[in-house]
């Protein structure tokens, strides 16, 4: 059976040396497509759409010559702009078609598309935009995330068409999702923009880093309150004088943390404007930590006139 096989295929290939002998004498015409070169723009302007990016062209020539084309694609379009502020129609013809090395033993017969293209140009702009994340790191059950994720850089710069960099406060990262960690990790991430807008980015990736820590808490008492906001010429004081929490986070942070650093306070005119004999307390969050549990629930507070 193989056998026959090779015999089929040998054939088979006999057949098409000799009827590429016949018909390289001959001359035939054939639709191609051809690359399209736009001309090289001022540093100052842009288009504000991209241009299509092949062109289909009817050309004649002898059959070496055109497999010879087929081969190396030696021909380009390159339409003629003027650069200008503002739209214009561009009309090409076939004497835009440019032939070079074998591709000059053929004729472009006609052009077919694109004949015409309405295209408008900007200035050409550029700024500094933040870096915000699509990453999601999944620690393992018992570990957490510790603060932000960090880029490094944290900011890139966009240039394009002045219309659409106007509208750009922030450039994304594509999205990753990191599952099971447990311990700090880092990497590259590319940056991206929408594919239809002529957006370019410098740099078009960046570094990341997020801190992982095996997940602690602990109970911390004695936190002093402070009531702020009170009128002029009086004091105040909260009942009870402290509360406690249980503070949660990376085992680095929260074996070090102490009452000294929580920052617990009363509002008075917050409070006062809601009413009733007692007032809630506030605690103000800190970096890479996570506060619940918070006890008691309820303050009262103590206003004395201060001596003139």
């Amino acid at each position: 059976m193989l056998i026959k096989y090779k015999i089929h295929i040998a054939s088979f290939l006999f057949a098409v040396v000799v009827w590429f002998l016949v018909v390289t004498d001959g001359t035939f015409d054939h639709i191609v497509s051809v690359p399209i070169r736009m001309p090289d723009s001022p540093p100052n302007m842009i288009l504000a759409k991209s241009f299509p990016q092949q062109a289909k062209m009817r050309v004649r020539g002898q059959g070496m010559t055109l497999l010879a084309y087929l081969l190396f694609r030696e021909a380009q379009l390159e339409p003629k702009v003027e650069w200008k502020i503002g739209p214009q129609t561009v009309h090409m013809t076939k004497e835009d078609v440019v032939l070079s090395g074998a591709a000059k033993s053929i004729s472009v017969l006609q052009l077919i598309d694109p004949l015409e293209r309405t295209i408008v140009i900007e200035k050409r702009m550029e700024k500094t935009v933040v870096i915000k994340t699509q990453i999601t790191v999944k620690p393992m059950p018992g570990y957490t995330v510790v603060d932000e994720l960090v880029f490094n850089p944290d900011s890139v710069t966009v240039a394009g068409p002045a219309s659409v960099i106007r509208a750009i406060d922030a450039v994304y990262t594509k999205e990753k999702v990191l599952e099971k960690v447990k311990r700090p990790v880092a990497g590259e991430v590319e940056l991206i923009v929408p594919p239809d807008q002529r957006i370019e980015l410098s740099p078009a990736v960046t570094a990341f880093r997020q801190d992982v820590q095996k997940l602690m808490e602990k109970r911390i008492s004695r936190i002093p309150i402070r009531v702020i906001n009170v009128p002029e010429g009086v004091s105040a004081f909260a009942i009870p004088a402290s509360l406690s929490l249980i503070a949660e986070g990376g085992v680095q942070r929260i074996s070090t943390l102490t009452e000294k650093e929580i920052n617990a306070y009363i509002d008075f005119p917050r409070a006062a404007e809601r009413g009733g004999a007692d007032y809630p307390a506030y605690v103000d969050p800190l970096p890479g930590v996570r506060f619940r549990s918070i006890e008691p629930k309820r303050f009262k507070v103590i206003l004395e006139r201060k001596n003139k």
